[in-house]
């Protein structure tokens, strides 16, 4: 029911009889759905931490030859500096959650916006870290070739082909087990504060 609604309906009626939907109920149901966001982005968040911290020893964990090291550590900074603008955001949204108290169908709103921003934001992360592993990988191919004495050049098109093809196919497993990921974690969540906002503008 709108404000219009609202107004003819006192107009054409007691004032006592008038029937307003209560409105603040279903705004405090939305608590649920934000305590569980809360819940998994306490859990993952200092995972996300230590494994951006971990990602730093795979070159002495694949035994990467040291002049390797300047490729891979260039592209580990960039990594560094991703994680941090995408963490930073990360916590900065779970703060907000904590100061959402659920009276106001404005704030509800707010939360619910955030939280379909912040998915973007958190499978772009996961986007943008794929070139840091495709060079890992291919490093560690690389080094693998070197140890049998082969070389890029030695293989057969039909070798080129295939493993093109695998790292095209990987690229999209991964690409979808993010999305996938998000939508797990978030995306039920996300869905539950829409049907909880819909609810009030009935």
């Amino acid at each position: 029911m709108n404000f219009d609604q609202l107004k003819e309906q006192w107009n054409n009626e007691d004032g006592e009889n008038v029937n307003i939907p209560n409105t603040i109920e279903q705004l405090k149901k939305s608590k649920h759905p934000i305590e569980k966001i809360q819940k998994s982005m306490k859990a993952e968040f200092p995972m996300q931490i230590i494994a951006v911290i971990l990602i730093a020893f795979f070159p002495q964990q694949l035994h990467f030859p040291e002049s390797q090291y300047i490729i891979y550590y260039t592209s580990y900074a960039m990594l560094v500096v991703i994680s941090s603008y995408y963490l930073f955001g990360f916590y900065k949204f779970y703060k907000q959650t904590e100061l959402y108290t659920g009276n106001t169908k404005n704030s509800l709103w707010k939360i619910y916006h955030e939280l379909k921003l912040n998915m973007e934001r958190y499978q772009s992360f996961g986007f943008l870290l794929l070139p840091h592993f495709m060079i890992t990988l291919g490093l560690e191919f690389y080094n693998i070739f070197q140890k049998k004495g082969m070389s890029l050049d030695s293989f057969a098109d039909s070798y080129q082909q295939a493993f093109i093809l695998i790292v095209l196919l990987g690229t999209l497993a991964i690409v979808i087990s993010i999305v996938l990921w998000t939508k797990y974690f978030y995306g039920r969540h996300a869905k539950r504060l829409e049907n909880i906002l819909n609810e009030t503008d009935e």
